[in-house]
């Protein structure tokens, strides 16, 4: 008696931003079916909430997912609305249709192979498991003497909107990443002084060298 399963779909994409929307599309092209979940109710749901200032860093024409290039006519660092109203896009034309509410709270893979994904209020299976939540969907908060004690506010940059609630003031920046060197440019725009915090020694090289990012 032949008892092995049939699960739901070939291979379960968790998470409908860039990552899961270019998986599971190159998946389909290649003959695989292939499913999103995505606990939210929208996709690209964490470009939708970073602060209001930020453009991409890398030019478009290196951002462009699988199959359909960013408008001709965008400026070379699209802004946080283009990504996105393209991913928008991107998974309407290819007619991807995420699972939306669908929280992935476990993982496990039985003996026969398959795979058991738990959700909130279902169980799926598939034979494959694409995990495309994001390297930083989950913040690392360091801690330092003091804090405890310390009257102002204090943010990590996934919760920075803009720098209006500090107009006047000063602010200190810690680190020189993308995100902290833009944050700044956001609050000198903003009428504040901030201040930037560098661990190490900084190599500060243009954009573009000759026209070219």
């Amino acid at each position: 008696m032949d008892t092995a399963r049939t699960p739901d779909t070939d291979t379960l994409v968790i998470g409908a931003s860039a990552a899961g929307l270019a998986s599971v599309v190159t998946l389909r092209r290649a003959g695989v079916a292939a499913e999103v979940l995505e606990a939210s109710d929208q996709v690209a749901v964490a470009w939708r909430h970073h602060y209001e200032r930020l453009h991409l860093h890398t030019p478009k024409s290196a951002s462009s997912l699988p199959g359909l290039p960013m408008p001709r006519d965008w400026p070379r660092y699209p802004a946080r609305e283009q990504v996105v109203e393209y991913l928008e896009q991107y998974a309407a034309s290819n007619g991807v249709r995420p699972h939306f509410g669908q929280r992935v709270s476990r993982i496990e893979r039985a003996d026969d192979g398959i795979w058991t994904v738990t959700t909130d209020d279902r169980t799926w299976t598939s034979r494959n498991v694409v995990v495309a939540t994001g390297a930083t969907r989950v913040p690392v908060r360091p801690t330092w003497p003091g804090m405890e004690e310390y009257g102002g506010a204090v943010l990590h940059s996934s919760e920075y909107r803009n720098g209006e609630p500090w107009r006047g003031g000063r602010v200190l920046v810690v680190g020189f990443g993308n995100s902290a060197c833009e944050q700044a440019i956001d609050l000198v725009e903003h009428g504040v002084e901030p201040h930037l915090s560098v661990r190490s020694a900084v190599n500060v090289l243009p954009r573009d060298l000759l026209g070219v990012p």
